[in-house]
């Protein structure tokens, strides 16, 4: 991996504005590009019009909650684009699914090592980041 701006954008999925804002503009002013969804529905939508470095998907949420985001990207054949699951109500969440996972309210520092990490650990293994054949 290059550079952060080398990578397709990193797609946040979260349905409260302020976790939108906040994570866009952290996670820009580090050079990454950024998408972001307010609902799972949204987010459903530009996964399948757009390639994506990591998904980064708030659990709780209506009508879909980021576990169903989760089942819907691990069912994309050749699919290998981390997901990183970051909840306020941890036990919502089960780790063992997720490629990482955040307990709001975390650290700026915190959330760009887990995503520098899965990012790296993606193309260490040789992973496609892009959906589709």
């Amino acid at each position: 991996m290059d550079a952060e701006s080398d990578l397709d954008p990193i797609l946040v999925i979260d349905d409260d504005p302020g976790v939108l804002f906040f994570l866009r503009l952290c996670l820009s002013r580090r050079g990454y590009r950024v998408d972001t969804a307010k609902n799972g529905e949204e987010g459903i939508k530009k996964i399948k019009a757009n390639g994506y470095s990591a998904v980064i998907t708030d659990i709780k949420m209506d009508p879909l909650s980021g576990n169903q985001i989760l089942s819907y990207l691990r069912g994309i054949p050749g699919n290998a684009v981390p997901v990183i699951g970051m909840s306020g109500t941890p036990w919502f969440l089960d780790p063992e699914k997720f490629d990482a996972v955040l307990y709001k309210p975390c650290s700026v520092k915190d959330i760009l090592s887990v995503l520098h990490r899965v990012i790296e650990d993606s193309y260490l293994e040789g992973k496609k980041n892009r959906y589709g054949v």
